[in-house]
């Protein structure tokens, strides 16, 4: 519980008109929200050694060394790992054992794919030898999605390539997908899958042509402080969560809402749903579902062909078990997928509310003892209590007496949670033991509107309050996670976050079922 003093509440609305002006400056012309997603120790590490391997662009060789010297990074994180083998700055035989130790501390549903991801990423920078272990004819690389075939079929090639051996077949495959796909960057504009790619060609095949072109192309991508990003924009997933923390934000640009409203209809793909950024063609259930939230608080009839394709296409990738998977149907389904995509259905009358039950069920039945729920794509165990808890919300008129009841226990169990881990700065971290931030403490403010009135809520409001930049904006640990569990940044989302937790609470939910 905190013991912060509580704030005037007339300085929310202060704080939130500012943030508001802020969050503008990030809005172009087309209604799209666009912001650069920062630099990260694990592509900046790949570019620097593949660069090194072309002997290619000495300049920007010591420009992104630059960069990775600057990298916070304590003595036993995968950062340091990085950074130490790029730089070359460790004694060799002291990294096995720690990145060992590291990859078999992440625990998900896909930690073997990226257990052999990361151990491959850490194996082309020298911190470790490629694994004897590894089968790469057991390396399957189809059917994941875009990016992900493309990453394992580069790690399929990489052990082949280091134990004297050559996949044609493989290389065929992994060259006509940066052939043909045109976007830049390539491979779906995500930097690091077209990392690994590329050094897979390099090293399997010296000297072609799209090694050259593609590293031209990612050195577009690089960040003005020398370091390299995780994907080269976001604009739709910013464009949406903005759109709709933006919805009861005052004296906006009359044109605006339905700017970005046309701006995300006209980028809808041909299978009903949504990618996270321009020219990507693998959609997704969760920008899918904040693209339909928004256009049907916008204007359901003027969306209304957006809206039907895009629910059908939620339909058709829900899973026997109720739930939702983030890519493709039959791949494991996820708690905050679920949850957005409930709420995103329920809206419509036009039947889709009999999914309700199943993924309800799904829901109810995925909480932990101790009021959590799986996290998905983010590091904030808050974010998965905020979408549920919105999700049993926005499904109260679909719920039969049985099933409140159990809604009224999994909410009265998460509020506990939340209760009991605020620190004493009015804050919520990422888990019970780390530090406050503006996300995690966003997301535990979203998840208790019904305690709008207590001292709870009134010391998480005064902790934003006080973590505001002169500019009006805000600054945060990032809670996005990709390739899991390594985060990354874009800055304006944490801008966007802290604006629906600072909105009027009359105007967002989830409020407690019997509230």
């Amino acid at each position: 519980m905190s013991t912060q003093t509580l704030p005037d509440l007339s300085r929310v609305a202060q704080a939130r008109d500012r943030l508001v002006a802020h969050l503008l400056t990030h809005v172009s012309d087309d209604g799209a929200v666009r912001d650069r997603c920062a630099s990260r120790a694990l592509e900046s590490a790949l570019t620097l050694v593949l660069l090194r391997d072309a002997r290619q662009h000495h300049d920007r060789q010591a420009q992104i060394a630059s960069y990775l010297r600057t990298v916070p990074a304590g003595p036993e994180t995968f950062d340091r790992l990085l950074v130490d083998a790029a730089l070359q700055a460790e004694h060799p035989s002291l990294r096995p054992q720690r990145a060992t130790a590291w990859l078999e501390s992440f625990d998900h549903f896909t930690a073997p794919r990226k257990f052999l991801t990361f151990s491959t990423v850490l194996a082309v920078l020298g911190a470790i030898p490629f694994s004897e272990d590894v089968d790469p004819a057991a390396i399957r690389y189809r059917g994941i999605t875009s990016w992900g075939d493309a990453t394992l079929c580069a790690v399929k090639l990489l052990h082949l390539h280091a134990r004297g051996q050559r996949d044609d077949a493989g290389l065929a495959f992994l060259t006509d997908r940066l052939a043909r796909d045109g976007g830049k960057p390539a491979l779906e504009r995500n930097v690091f899958a077209y990392l690994l790619a590329l050094t897979a060609l390099h090293r399997c095949d010296p000297g072609h042509r799209l090694v050259d072109d593609g590293i031209a192309d990612l050195l577009s991508c690089q960040n003005p402080d020398g370091g390299l990003p995780f994907v080269d924009g976001m604009e739709i997933f910013c464009t949406a969560t903005a759109g709709l923390a933006m919805l009861t934000a005052p004296d906006l640009p009359r044109h605006l809402p339905a700017a970005m409203g046309d701006y995300l209809a006209d980028r809808q793909l041909a299978d009903g749903g949504w990618a996270y950024a321009e020219n990507v063609r693998q959609s997704d259930v969760d920008d899918t579902a904040y693209c339909l939230q928004l256009l049907w608080a916008l204007n359901p009839a003027r969306y209304a062909t957006q809206i039907d394709a895009g629910g059908e296409y939620l339909l058709a990738i829900a899973n026997p078990d109720g739930g939702f998977p983030t890519f493709r149907h039959g791949h494991p389904s996820e708690i905050a997928m679920t949850a957005g995509a409930l709420t995103a259905l329920t809206p419509d009358a036009r039947g889709r509310a009999e999914i309700a039950p199943a993924a309800l069920e799904y829901l109810l039945s995925a909480q932990q003892p101790d009021g959590t729920f799986e996290r998905s794509w983010s590091s904030s165990e808050a974010n998965s209590i905020f979408r549920a808890l919105q999700a049993l919300q926005h499904t109260q008129h679909l719920q039969a007496p049985p099933t409140r009841t159990r809604v009224n226990q999994v909410t009265s169990l998460a509020m506990s949670r939340l209760a009991t881990t605020q620190h004493p700065d009015g804050g919520w971290g990422q888990q019970p033991t780390e530090p406050s931030d503006p996300i995690s403490t966003s997301y535990a403010l979203l998840a208790s509107r019904n305690w709008h009135t207590t001292p709870t809520h009134r010391a998480g409001l005064g902790y934003l309050l006080a973590q505001q930049q002169p500019d009006g904006g805000f600054t945060s640990r990032p809670d996005q996670a990709g390739p899991r569990p390594i985060p990354w940044d874009v800055p304006v989302l944490t801008d966007i976050c802290v604006l629906s937790a600072l909105n009027p609470t009359s105007q967002l939910k989830p409020s407690a079922p019997n509230s």
